[in-house]
């Protein structure tokens, strides 16, 4: 939130505080009701607004960064394992399947990465000692156990659908920040044009009610003092 909308913000709870401490002032009046009520939802969708737009997305991209590292760690491992026993037991075929340069390999984005990991197991899957064999057989030789080329499925499996998370987060903080926006010059809007003139009508007979009010209207702006009137609406975001 801009101080600007921390300030409005405060501003219309403070109203609604107002409101609430002289209800039986309006309490005849059902669209003060409805109006008190809107503002209400207004409010509580700026503060929901406001903390999901404070919810960074570096946490995410740590993870996703975390998750590239093992993915990355242990595909390349199981692929030398691989190649290796290729080249040991005459198999081209599986050598071209997952061959790559360190320095291709290190350039691999993010889905090439998970696609190439996917690869890397499925063949792997084909050549591990089959039950009841010699666990020396196969990869085996090699050290390559069933449980590494699992635990390689299932990260390599989580990194592809945690692939998009730092972008959804940032999308999700940018609609937050719109709503938010929007909500506060709603609850402007309300205030001017409905709820304002409407206290003008019953001040002459509740005045104690009318002071509270406009007092609650007065925008304290943060470090520079208080702004009465409210200042114009600020520009759609």
């Amino acid at each position: 939130m801009t101080d600007l909308q921390i300030n409005r913000h405060e501003m219309h709870k403070a109203v609604l505080q107002a409101l609430d401490a002289h209800a039986n002032a309006w309490a005849a009046v059902p669209a003060v009701q409805t109006l008190r009520d809107r503002l209400d939802t207004l409010v509580e969708t700026t503060r929901t607004a406001a903390q999901a737009q404070g919810r960074s997305p570096e946490g995410a991209t740590a993870a996703k960064a975390a998750l590239r590292t093992g993915v990355a760690d242990r595909s390349w491992r199981l692929a030398q394992a691989l190649v290796a026993w290729a080249r040991a037991t005459d198999r081209p075929d599986v050598e071209d399947a997952i061959a790559t340069s360190r320095t291709e390999f290190n350039a691999l984005r993010d889905v090439a990465l998970a696609e190439y990991s996917e690869i890397v197991v499925a063949e792997a899957r084909q050549h591990l000692p089959a039950e009841g064999d010699d666990p020396a057989t196969g990869l085996g030789a090699q050290g390559v156990t069933a449980a590494f080329v699992d635990q390689l499925d299932a990260l390599d499996d989580e990194f592809a659908e945690d692939i998009a998370t730092p972008r959804s987060a940032i999308a999700a903080r940018k609609e937050a920040g719109r709503a938010l926006a929007s909500a506060i010059r709603q609850a402007q809007r309300l205030l001017k044009n409905e709820l304002d003139p409407t206290v003008d009508f019953l001040a002459p007979d509740h005045p104690a009610f009318a002071e509270a009010y406009r007092n609650a209207r007065i925008i304290v702006d943060r470090g520079r003092g208080h702004s009465d009137p409210p200042p114009d609406e600020e520009p759609d975001a």
